[in-house]
């Protein structure tokens, strides 16, 4: 089945590390971007079409009110056919999180609610440019729970300069003491075009070694395990049963239609991207095309998305999977590949296929580059 996403592109103020297209200070468009975003979904080829996720991506979210959320799920039921047992997820803010609002949504059917908290240290969260403290990040957790909403995700960023080894260990405590389902825990990335970079480049700020964040790396997925979550993505761990499921189908080359502005959509042989202009997307979505780019995937393609995407997960490359879609066999299309990075102990080979192996996952993008033709 396919995946619906739902690109909401406002923000409080922009964080330090951030490269989405999300933006402060246009709340003002809020209410006519609400409307446009029925218009495209109303209007959708895709229109009929059977759903099982449906995710509320940002930005954040959670500035929606819980009616402009309602109206976007309303357009969604009318026009696809949303499975009883859908996985529909909101991503929010813990500043813009509280009981009543969560109590709201979960009548709204949100059954699935991702906090980007990414620190439970208050001197962090300012370094970060967050507008949240500790205490409100582990209070919206709370209150998202004593809503009804049980199947909780955190987001968390490790390696982060400065960050000590007892910092990370009171993160990992923090947030092992609270009822979650789902962590995400990232190392830092600096992105190209944040402010992050220009402080980097400036030499106003420096990043922990290799080695530091190695370490670190090592530590969450000792503390994870040991507290029983599974570890099934590179950077995701989840209480038994409770993956994410509307993520799996990027990274299991499943298809996906994204609506409102920047968002991307892959159905299997092309990927689409939306116009990124906030007001031209307003102008234009539900009455014309707000497509600005495409791109068939041909076959060599195909397979190298695939191969990079399905390593991300824990299980890996799917044998069977790989050939039903290409044609033929992950050997054939990458013979000298797998041998070598198989020899170099990043790559194992499985029943199902290929995974990364330990040392490979502290090396993912080495591996993955090593796909591309």
């Amino acid at each position: 089945m396919t995946g619906i996403y739902v690109h909401i592109p406002f923000c409080v103020q922009k964080c330090l590390y951030c490269d989405f297209p999300s933006y402060g200070g246009i709340s003002s468009y809020q209410e006519d971007y609400v409307a446009a975003l029925c218009r495209e979904i109303g209007a959708s080829s895709y229109a009929g079409g059977e759903a099982d996720t449906l995710y509320f991506g940002g930005g954040t979210p959670s500035l929606l009110t819980a009616e402009q959320v309602g109206r976007i799920m309303a357009a969604v039921r009318a026009t696809f056919s949303l499975g009883a047992d859908a996985e529909i997820t909101l991503e929010a803010n813990p500043d813009s999180m509280d009981k009543e609002y969560a109590k709201e949504l979960a009548a709204l059917g949100i059954n699935r609610v991702s906090l980007g908290v990414q620190s439970f240290c208050d001197e962090t969260l300012r370094f970060l440019r967050r507008i949240h403290t500790a205490e409100e990040a582990v209070r919206a957790v709370e209150d998202v729970y004593a809503a009804g909403i049980g199947n909780i995700s955190v987001d968390l960023i490790y390696g982060l300069p400065g960050q000590s080894v007892a910092a990370l260990r009171c993160d990992m405590e923090t947030l092992l003491s609270l009822p979650i389902t789902h962590s995400s825990l990232y190392s830092l990335i600096v992105e190209a075009h944040t402010p992050l970079e220009r402080l980097v480049a400036a030499g106003k700020v420096t990043l922990p070694s290799v080695e530091e964040v190695e370490a670190a790396g090592t530590l969450i997925r000792e503390a994870m395990a040991a507290s029983g979550f599974v570890h099934y993505e590179i950077s995701a761990y989840c209480r038994p049963g409770y993956a994410s499921r509307h993520n799996i189908k990027y990274w299991t080359y499943e298809p996906y239609i994204g609506f409102g502005a920047s968002a991307h959509s892959f159905d299997g042989k092309t990927r689409f991207t939306n116009e990124s202009n906030i007001p031209v997307y307003i102008k234009q979505a539900g009455k014309t095309s707000v497509v600005t780019e495409r791109e068939e995937i041909d076959t060599e393609r195909g397979e190298e998305d695939y191969c990079f995407l399905a390593l991300r997960m824990r299980d890996g490359i799917d044998g069977n999977r790989f050939r039903d879609l290409f044609g033929r066999t992950v050997e054939a299309a990458f013979g000298p590949v797998l041998p070598e990075l198989r020899a170099k102990g990043f790559l194992e080979e499985t029943a199902r296929g290929y995974k990364l192996t330990k040392q490979g996952l502290l090396y993912g993008n080495y591996v993955f580059g090593r796909f591309l033709r």
